[in-house]
């Protein structure tokens, strides 16, 4: 089935001159599409299946004129309604790609364009459904108010930005809510004395509201400031001075107030030397302990063509808590050595060692640690910094503190010697190689103090204009000159890794051993890795990337292995007409992270007298964590779009 609407007829040669409205710009599209969907799968040894036919149409319309003149006021307008018949679960496909917006209002204005004093004031809404890493769907309505007031000047440039947010997730398959508010209004000033500074300043208001399915309420309002600073002593910029000052005072179910003091000078001497030196300063306020920390830093750097890097260090940073008084002392050098060879190789080496000295006094008694930072990552191991920390304590957040992740829906935790790892839960609230901070209480050890010493040498070598590249690194870390560590847990290791790899036009691919003989996660990982691009005669583009990381944990033998392989291969019949064929496979074994999960797809596309089609079939099958599901469908998309353009010169 096919239609066509025609397009639209407005005369062009209408005489352009100031008037109260004048539309200047349209676009838009009318589809018609549908698709037939059948899934099966056993949930809890329960087996079900469904059935789903769906026909949905859909309009589209972007727009945009002024009032009176350009410079005066613009107004974008676009609006999108996709109404379905028969919408159930299956209004999302399982492919992370796809994003079915169903309703959508987009209002934006501008005021003085091109002036001193601009405004520009908007409004959308939306209704979607997506998903996330092809294992939960989940329905959005957004809500976003805002506008920005920019003042350009030579004495003092201004900008103020306001924004208003609402939006209610809900995941379909668990029927979890989640329910997010927030307000922001921030303010930016810069301003330069000469050509060789820069200084600006921001303050900003956060209101943020979360609300989690059945958990309490979570909500937090803060101030911030931000102060950054640049000189340059020099045309070069030999010779510079930076300071960064922040502070922020907040309140709600994580209140505390923090200051926060940067500064840094960073000189370029003769001789190839370059001398840097840094201070920081941290001062933290909560209702039960309150944290000074200074940290004086410095470095001595030789350089020497593009061959010898050699920097020495020094750090020392002293911690006051109400519970423990802490010092660290560290001296390190770090040197590089690059050096081009015969067969158009070049070899890489490096060395870098450390002697650190820390002290620490305190009573044995259980400690609270705030928003400490974690990267989650699929296929890499992460610790809590800290021994002994109470399971059921852990709190994981993200960097606004309203969004609280639940313990085996969105991560989990495995107790490792004396520590606890993190994992992401695939499909969960927290993607994949994403930040977030945890609080939790740990046991410290009484007052304790030694000396570490790490040292790791590494080699790299290139053959053959990249053609073939093998590597390894050793690194060793040790203690002397320990007293009172009963209860410390100091991580002695030796860790032994090598790899190589080999690239020739579009074909790439390695492996890497790792031997990690640790006191605390001790572990033997291999990992291979393969990666295809290429085109054919300017028809044929295709990808094959490949990914697998086995892991053996030393101490109980356990094993958690990751593979993830994906492809696809297009053929353009002509610029209109072009096949798409998509796969990937992924899967995960180990405790709470079972995942099989194989996709499939092919697209055909063209376009013909202005009439887009598209026609499709996917399948899908994936076992988690003991759920089966296997999925088949196709689907079909006919569009009709339509543009107008005035060219206008509007007559003063």
């Amino acid at each position: 089935m096919a239609f066509t609407i025609p397009a639209v007829a407005w005369s062009q040669s209408d005489p352009m001159v100031c008037k109260f409205w004048r539309p200047t710009f349209l676009t838009g599209s009318i589809k018609l599409g549908g698709h037939y969907r059948y899934e099966e799968g056993t949930t809890n040894d329960i087996y079900n299946y469904q059935k789903n036919p769906l026909l949905y149409g859909g309009l589209l319309f972007n727009s945009t004129s002024y009032f009176w003149h350009p410079n005066f006021m613009t107004l974008d307008f676009g609006a999108e309604y996709n109404p379905i018949k028969n919408q159930d679960k299956f209004l999302v496909v399982p492919d992370e790609s796809e994003v079915r917006t169903i309703k959508k209002l987009d209002v934006t204005a501008t005021f003085f364009k091109q002036k001193p004093v601009s405004l520009i004031l908007y409004a959308n809404m939306n209704e979607l459904y997506t998903n996330r890493e092809n294992l939960s769907d989940y329905k959005l309505n957004s809500t976003n108010l805002g506008g920005n007031l920019s003042y350009s000047n030579k004495i003092l440039p201004l900008q103020v930005r306001y924004l208003y947010s609402k939006w209610n997730e809900k995941e379909l398959q668990t029927n979890r809510l989640f329910k997010n508010r927030q307000s922001f209004l921030q303010a930016d000033v810069n301003k330069s004395f000469s050509a060789r500074d820069r200084n600006e300043f921001r303050y900003s208001h956060d209101n943020f509201y979360r609300q989690d399915d059945l958990l309490p309420a979570i909500s937090n309002v803060s101030d911030n400031i931000d102060l950054s600073n640049r000189i340059d002593f020099d045309n070069l910029r030999n010779y510079s001075f930076q300071s960064h000052i922040t502070g922020i005072n907040q309140k709600g179910n994580d209140t505390y107030s923090r200051i926060q003091v940067n500064e840094g000078v960073h000189m370029k001497l003769p001789a190839n030397l370059t001398l840097s030196g840094n201070y920081d300063f941290f001062n933290t306020k909560r209702a039960t302990q309150k944290t000074t920390q200074n940290n004086v830093s410095g470095m001595l750097g030789y350089r020497l063509f593009e061959s010898l890097f050699v920097n020495v260090t020094y750090e020392n940073n002293s911690t006051k808590n109400t519970q423990y008084d802490e010092n660290n002392d560290k001296l390190g050098l770090d040197l590089r050595y690059v050096k081009k060879i015969p067969l158009k190789g070049q070899i890489s080496l490096s060395y870098i060692s450390y002697y650190q000295w820390q002290k620490r006094k305190n009573e044995v008694t259980a400690l609270q640690v705030y928003s400490e930072e974690h990267t989650l990552q699929d296929g890499q191991i992460e610790l809590l910094k800290n021994p002994y920390a109470f399971e059921n304590s852990v709190v994981i957040k993200d960097a606004t503190g309203t969004v609280i992740y639940q313990l085996y829906f969105d991560y989990n935790l495995i107790k490792r010697n004396n520590y606890l790892e993190i994992q992401r839960v695939p499909g969960g609230q927290i993607p994949d190689n994403s930040t977030v901070y945890i609080d939790y209480s740990f046991m410290p050890p009484g007052s304790y103090q030694y000396q570490a010493k790490y040292r790791q040498f590494g080699a790299d070598l290139m053959l053959f204009g990249n053609l073939v590249e093998v590597y390894f690194r050793l690194a060793k870390q040790d203690y002397n000159h320990i007293e009172s560590t009963d209860l410390v847990t100091l991580n002695y290791f030796d860790q032994q890794v090598y790899g190589g790899r080999l690239e020739y036009k579009f074909a790439s691919g390695g492996a890497e051993y790792e031997l990690y003989n640790s006191s605390i996660v001790p572990y033997r990982s291999i990992r291979y890795f393969i990666d295809l691009q290429g085109s054919l005669r300017q028809k044929i583009l295709f990808s094959l990337n490949g990914n697998m990381r086995n892991y053996l944990m030393l101490d109980d033998n356990s094993k958690q292995r990751y593979m993830d392989l994906t492809g696809n291969i297009s053929y353009t019949f002509s610029p209109q007409t072009r096949l798409i064929l998509e796969a990937g496979y992924r899967k995960q074994q180990g405790q709470g992270i079972d995942l099989d999960l194989l996709t499939g797809k092919a697209e055909f596309t063209t376009t013909f007298r202005q009439v887009f089609f598209k026609v499709g079939v996917q399948v899908y099958r994936r076992i988690y964590l003991g759920e089966k599901t296997n999925f088949i469908g196709g689907y079909f998309e006919i569009v009709r779009s339509f543009t107008w353009n005035r060219k206008y010169n509007c007559l003063r």
